[in-house]
C-alpha cells in the first residue's frame, strides 16, 4: 500500500496543498488507555506535546488526556480533527482535493511503554486533470517510547482502499511495516516550523 501512499502523495503534491480546513462538526478522539492509566484516566505528562516522524511528514499533537486534536497527515497535510476535513484547490482549473477525517485513537500501556495510534481517513477525493482518485485509509502506528521519553519507534501499517481497485492484502501489510522514528519537539522547534 506504500504505492497507494506514494501515488496519492504525488497527486497531493501536484495539487499544491496550501488549503484551509472546512468546518463541519466535531468528532470524538478520546484515547483508549490501558493498565493503571486507564483506571485513573491519566495520560503520561511526558507524552503530551508534538511528536514528528523522521519521514513521510507525519506528526501528532497529544493533548493532556491523550487525545489527538491536531495532526499532520501524509496526504491531507495539517489537520484540525474538530474540523473533520481539509479542502484544497489544485493548480489546474477544476482540480481539488478533499480529505474527510475520522477519529484518531490513542492507546498507551505504561508497563511496556508501548504507544499505539490509529488514524482514520474516512474518505479522500482528488480530482486531477486525468481523472479522480477516491478512497479511504487507516494508518496504524505502534511501538515503544524510549526510556528518556524523547523518541517513539513505531511500526507503521498503512491500509488504503481505492474505489474500483483490488483491496489491500492484510497479510502483506502486516508482514511489511514501515519503521518510523518520532521525536518529541520542544516548543521552540514548533514555533520555528510555523
Amino acid at each position: 500500500m506504500k504505492r497507494l501512499g506514494m501515488l496519492a502523495g504525488c497527486a497531493v503534491f501536484l495539487l499544491g496543498l496550501a488549503g484551509c480546513g472546512q468546518q463541519s462538526g466535531k468528532i470524538s478522539s478520546r484515547p483508549q488507555l490501558e493498565s493503571k492509566e486507564a483506571k485513573e484516566n491519566v495520560f503520561p505528562k511526558f507524552l503530551v506535546g508534538v511528536w514528528k516522524a523522521d519521514k513521510y511528514n507525519w506528526a501528532f499533537k497529544f493533548e493532556k488526556d491523550g487525545s489527538i486534536l491536531r495532526l499532520e497527515h501524509m496526504l491531507a497535510g495539517k489537520v484540525k480533527i474538530e474540523e473533520e476535513g481539509v479542502y484544497t484547490e489544485g493548480p489546474d482549473e477544476g482540480t481539488f482535493a478533499v480529505f474527510i477525517m475520522g477519529p484518531c485513537e490513542t492507546r498507551y500501556d505504561a508497563k511496556s511503554r508501548r504507544l499505539s495510534v490509529k488514524v482514520t481517513l474516512d474518505k479522500f477525493l482528488m480530482r486531477l486533470p486525468v481523472g479522480d482518485l477516491e478512497g479511504w485509509a487507516e494508518d496504524y502506528f505502534d511501538g515503544p517510547v524510549s526510556k528518556d521519553g524523547k523518541t517513539w519507534t513505531v511500526d507503521w501499517r498503512e491500509y488504503g482502499w481505492l474505489e474500483d481497485a483490488t483491496p489491500p492484502d492484510p497479510n502483506v501489510i502486516e508482514a511489511n511495516p514501515e519503521r518510523l522514528i518520532f521525536s518529541k519537539l520542544d516548543p521552540a522547534q514548533i514555533k520555528k516550523e510555523k
